[in-house]
């Protein structure tokens, strides 16, 4: 479908009628130039005229040389959509702006000139809307301001597209202004960026006078939160809330105070007023009293009090009017700045810490002063490093840190626990009081901190592999083994018999002995230890009975050689005489083959040679092609050695055939010393004649001194002798017995005897 321009040909044909000058073009002669032109404007819906034809947007054109044509736009002409038009700037070239300012413009068409185009402009209206003069006299509500132009009654306001509009809404005596159409939250001045054409809707509304009075007259109340001094009028809006203050205290121009006592509307000191539906006048009166000056103080000074339920710190000032009754209370115990408590003693005006203050007229001119009078407290606050452990303040539980009040003048103990467990290996330690130079004090007035000082410490844990296998060496040594973070600790062990130290281990490294650890947390520390070879133990000879007071045997007794690799087999002789070679082994003594009875590789038994006198003496161990192995013993007149007790049947006596008070038994021991006559080494002790001991014996039993009741060489052995003894009637049944044989005053071991 064909659209058409003013002049009535198709758009369609005005778009193409470049391509067909172009192909005219081509069919003149050559001696005819043509020129090719571009018409524009900057806006592409905008009407332009091309030798009286219609375009819009842009049209090319092919024209000779030199021909002469003329350009014409509207100087103003609408846009396409409402409320915007376009205002012609000038035309211009690719020279710049044309000579001429009109919007008819003649051209000459030139090979050198390409272009031509409008320049416009985009202006969108912001149409007013809030009065209409119908007929004079005209009385518009308000005045509306555009961007500083001042407009009575409606108009529509041409502004620049994309540029900045400032509103600002007037209103006239008798009218207030009461917001914009486009919202509650726009101000009586506001701006925006007009990017579009806008309808603006002011609102006035008829207003109502409202005069504010005092009495007396001349004071100052606040309207809307402003100050102002009555009387004063103001036009308020019918049906608009409005706020309402009374300033009190404040001094009228004679410095007379006064202070507010009621509003006429009955309102209170600040209340909202609303504006009624009626527009003749109204007047509101604040009625205003004499004040009468009040001063309130605490001694000390700075203390709080609170009055009509509002906290203050002292002195605090008021002025009150007559007839009105206030509250005033000081608390009964409070610090001041620095932390020091006071308790409350009285008011100037009653004991009573709260007092009820009922204002008279008689105090206009004198005033009010009041005083409340505090004695010190002393307070102290407890802390500890670190805060949160618990302390005791005469013996009640504190937390740290924790605050106590207590009477000026009395004793205040303050303990702290030697050490506090923290966790697992780690625990507070008590160091020092900061504040004060012990746990007890004496309370001053005003306000004191101590301080718990605590060091942290940290476990040691000491171990070895295998167990007990080494003793510790630690410096500083530590009773619990605690030692305070960050001191170092020298830690050496030494190793058990047979044990060699090897390394550390878990939190110490290396096989230094001692080394160094400094505890900065819980540590462990292990010592390795390996077992040396086993060194076999030195041979020695003793008492054949065992272990006996003396380490000395006695000539003609019964010895054992201890040892390892004494033989290389078990043999025992009851031979007599007894053989001096056993088992392929022989004993040799100052010359002598020694009587053998029993030979094992780890004991060998035999007799000491009677003829011994006392002094060191060696025994000589030959077997086979083994090494001759020589020990050496001592001999000694008396050595005795309890074997064994039996009854006089010479059934042993055991917890199975005890014994019994007042009972015959005998003892079997050796080394009990000589003999009389002294019998023949090797050879079994025959029946008669008897082998009486030389030296005397005595029998220890339960402590009791026992005499034997015969002393002898044991018949049918060899070095073995017999001490017959009755065992005593009163012995306690209830104590377990032992008994010991004395030789020469020399003891034996205490052989176990059972009794019943």
């Amino acid at each position: 479908m064909n659209t058409f321009t003013e002049s009535g040909i198709p758009r369609r044909l005005h778009r193409g009628a470049w391509l067909l000058a172009a192909a005219f073009a081509l069919c003149l002669p050559a001696q005819d130039a043509l020129v090719m032109t571009r018409i524009s404007a900057t806006a592409a819906d905008a009407l332009f005229r091309v030798d009286g034809q219609a375009f819009r947007g842009a049209a090319v054109f092919t024209w000779p040389a030199g021909t002469k044509h003329t350009l014409e736009i509207a100087a103003s002409q609408d846009t396409p959509f409402s409320g915007g038009r376009y205002i012609l700037v000038g035309w211009s070239s690719p020279l710049g702006p044309l000579g001429s300012t009109s919007n008819i413009v003649t051209i000459s068409a030139d090979p050198k000139i390409p272009w031509y185009r409008a320049d416009l402009t985009t202006e969108y209206a912001i149409s007013l809307n809030f009065y209409q003069c119908a007929a004079a006299p005209c009385v518009s509500p308000g005045t509306v301001w555009v961007n500083r132009v001042a407009y009575q009654q409606n108009a529509d306001v041409w502004v620049a597209a994309g540029s900045t509009v400032t509103l600002e809404a007037c209103p006239n005596p008798g009218f207030v202004f009461t917001g914009w159409s486009q919202g509650p939250d726009k101000a009586a001045i506001y701006s925006f960026v007009l990017n579009a054409a806008i309808t603006v809707y002011p609102q006035f509304t008829v207003a109502r006078q409202v005069q504010l009075l005092t009495s007396p007259d001349g004071l100052q109340v606040l309207a809307d939160r402003a100050p102002v001094t009555a009387p004063v009028t103001l036009d308020w809006g019918l049906n608009t809330a409005h706020s309402l203050a009374a300033v009190s205290p404040q001094f009228d121009k004679q410095g007379r105070q006064w202070v507010f006592r009621s509003w006429s509307d009955g309102g209170n000191l600040s209340h909202t007023y609303q504006v009624g539906p009626a527009t003749t006048p109204i007047s509101v009166v604040a009625q205003f009293v004499p004040a009468v000056p009040v001063a309130l103080l605490t001694n000390p000074g700075g203390l709080r009090l609170t009055v009509d339920g509002l906290d203050g710190v002292s002195p605090q000032f008021f002025s009150w009017g007559p007839g009105e009754t206030h509250t005033v209370t000081a608390p009964l115990h409070q610090t001041d700045s620095a932390g020091g408590p006071w308790a409350f003693r009285e008011w100037s005006s009653g004991p009573a810490s709260t007092q009820i203050v009922q204002v008279t007229d008689g105090q206009v001119g004198t005033g009010l002063r009041m005083t409340a009078a505090y004695d010190p407290l002393s307070r102290i606050r407890v802390e500890s490093t670190p805060s949160g452990l618990p302390l005791a303040v005469d013996g009640a539980g504190c937390l740290t840190p924790c605050e106590v009040e207590r009477a000026v003048g009395s004793a205040v103990r303050v303990a702290a626990p030697a050490s506090v467990g923290v966790s697992e290996g780690v625990r507070l330690d008590f160091g020092s009081w900061e504040g004060t130079d012990g746990g007890t004090f004496t309370a001053l007035a005003g306000y004191r901190k101590i301080a718990a000082r605590y060091q942290w410490s940290y476990l040691l844990a000491l171990s070895t592999s295998p167990a007990r296998a080494g003793s510790w060496r630690l410096a500083p040594a530590s009773g619990d083994g605690f030692y305070p973070a960050g001191s170092p600790v020298s830690i050496g062990i030494d190793a058990a018999s047979g044990m060699q130290f090897r390394q550390w281990g878990q939190d110490l490294n290396g096989s230094a002995n001692p080394a160094t650890l400094v505890m900065n947390a819980p540590h462990t520390v292990q010592a390795f230890l390996d077992r040396l070879p086993e060194t076999p133990p030195p041979p020695r000879i003793g008492n054949a009975a065992g272990e006996t007071p003396t380490p000395a045997v006695a000539p003609g007794s019964i010895a054992s050689l201890y040892g390892t690799g004494l033989s290389d087999e078990t043999a025992s002789s009851l031979a007599d005489p007894l053989p001096q070679s056993l088992a392929g082994v022989t004993l040799v003594c100052s010359g002598r083959l020694l009587p053998l009875l029993y030979v094992s590789p780890q004991q060998i038994n035999f007799q000491v040679p009677g003829d011994l006198k006392p002094g060191k003496y060696s025994v000589e161990l030959h077997r086979g092609n083994a090494p001759v192995v020589e020990v050496e013993f001592e001999a000694a007149r008396n050595a005795p050695g309890l074997l064994a007790a039996t009854h006089l049947d010479g059934t042993p006596i055991s917890p199975d055939s005890p014994a019994r008070p007042g009972e015959p038994i005998t003892l079997y021991g050796t080394g009990l010393g000589p003999y009389q006559p002294m019998p023949l080494d090797g050879f079994r002790v025959p029946a008669t004649p008897s082998f009486v001991l030389v030296d005397p014996v005595r029998v220890l039993l339960q402590g009791c001194d026992v005499s034997p009741d015969l002393a002898t060489a044991a018949a049918g052995v060899v070095g073995v002798a017999a001490v017959q003894v009755r065992i005593p009637e009163d012995l306690d049944l209830s104590v377990p017995a032992t008994v010991v044989v004395q030789a020469g005053d020399v003891s034996s071991n205490a052989l176990p005897l059972p009794l019943k």
